[in-house]
């Protein structure tokens, strides 16, 4: 595997820390999960909860080893500290200065170890006007300016259905720890990785920011609904059966015609360039939207479109898609055997490697504090009586 022999200490908890640790985990990397007692990672109680879990839980834990330790006593900070001079990456989402105040900052743990690497996210990062403040996914979608661009344009601004600045910021420490990684293999020295839930969500803007700035601040970019309000006919169209998605840019707007055999469009004063089918859009939409419909069904839609060479899709519910032979054939939906709920279906990997293959059995998550001992022997060469007596005075805790 991709990560043999790295070991991640794992303080993250909820989302966007757990989900960059969870693929860590599926390249091979030792993950130590440190829960905080007495009840864990608060997303044990998110949907949907069966006993003291949650498949939201197993979904973003799977294949860790689960640790839990009372934070609020000085031998628990001890002892995480011990456990981070053991690891390569120590991987955390705190609010401000929770663990400056812990004694297990960077500048803390990178005094001990130079080699060691700390990858962070937060809600704002650690320094600057909003560095003091705690939030979570809605903040980070609404701060971007993503929210602004979302929803109808005569309606209010919405949020995504799924958490994408969690699951961005996820994403972005995972791809900063592999070259933090390869740094440390050139230098011999680690780093400290900040990144917030804001700024990758803002990174996505392709033409929001550089258009302004570009027309001089006469544009700005708008909410548009189901169209691509600046590249018109793109946008969501009402099929025969449900809903489909065409995307046609410049290139494809002379074959995009053909394909509808209107191809008297192509060259119509009112949609010949860009701006001509921005400035008629309403009147182009209805033109697409009434052909779409003239299909007898979605998938001759679509099947007539691909064989034009028009980019489009259906519009499916998570449930479809999980379906779908794309996300099946190519790992993105996994089946763990889960202690608690039977079989799971669950989230792959969103990347593919030649020299690293997908386990033929998803590893399982683990319940609360279950690796507390065999953590503590071998990383820490701690012996029974020394995890007895760390247990019996609420140091570390378990629900075995």
């Amino acid at each position: 595997m991709i990560l043999e022999n790295v070991r991640v200490l794992d303080l993250t908890q909820y989302l966007s820390g757990p989900s960059a640790t969870r693929m860590l985990s599926e390249l091979g990397a030792e993950v130590i999960k440190v829960e905080l007692g007495p009840n864990g990672d608060p997303s044990r109680l998110l949907p949907f909860v069966e006993g003291r879990t949650s498949s939201y839980y197993s979904q973003q834990n799977r294949g860790k080893n689960s640790i839990c330790v009372d934070f609020s006593k000085e031998e628990g900070h001890d002892l995480v500290r011990s456990l981070a001079l053991e690891c390569d990456v120590i991987v955390e989402n705190f609010g401000p200065g929770v663990l400056e105040r812990k004694g297990l900052a960077w500048d803390d743990l990178h005094a001990l170890d130079e080699s060691l690497i700390m990858a962070s996210i937060s809600a704002f990062g650690k320094e600057g006007p909003l560095s003091h403040l705690q939030g979570f996914d809605l903040m980070g979608q609404a701060l971007s300016g993503m929210m602004h661009l979302t929803g109808d344009a005569d309606g209010p601004p919405q949020f995504t259905g799924s958490p994408i600045a969690d699951c961005a910021a996820g994403l972005v420490l995972f791809g900063a720890i592999g070259h933090a990684l390869f740094h440390r293999e050139r230098t011999g020295l680690g780093q400290c990785i900040e990144v917030n839930l804001v700024d990758p969500v803002f990174h996505m803007h392709s033409i929001a920011v550089q258009g302004h700035s570009a027309t001089k601040g006469e544009w700005a970019q708008a909410r548009s609904g189901r169209q691509f309000g600046i590249v018109v006919p793109s946008g969501t169209y009402k099929g025969p059966d449900g809903w489909i998605v065409i995307q046609v840019l410049e290139r494809q707007w002379p074959r995009f015609c053909e394909a509808m055999n209107k191809a008297e469009l192509a060259t119509d004063s009112k949609f010949h360039t860009g701006n001509d089918r921005i400035e008629n859009a309403a009147e182009l939409i209805n033109i697409v939207e009434r052909w779409v419909q003239s299909f007898e069904s979605d998938g001759a839609a679509l099947q007539w479109l691909e064989e034009h060479r028009i980019p489009a899709a259906p519009v499916l519910s998570p449930v479809e898609a999980m379906k779908h032979p794309h996300f099946i054939e190519g790992g993105m939906v996994r089946n763990v055997d889960d202690p608690t709920f039977g079989p799971l279906a669950v989230t792959g990997l969103p990347v593919k490697f030649s020299q690293s293959s997908r386990p033929d059995r998803e590893p399982l998550p683990e319940s609360l504090g279950q690796s507390n001992r065999p953590v503590l022997e071998r990383l820490l060469a701690l012996s029974v009586a020394e995890i007895e007596e760390l247990e019996k005075t609420g140091v570390v805790m378990s629900d075995e």
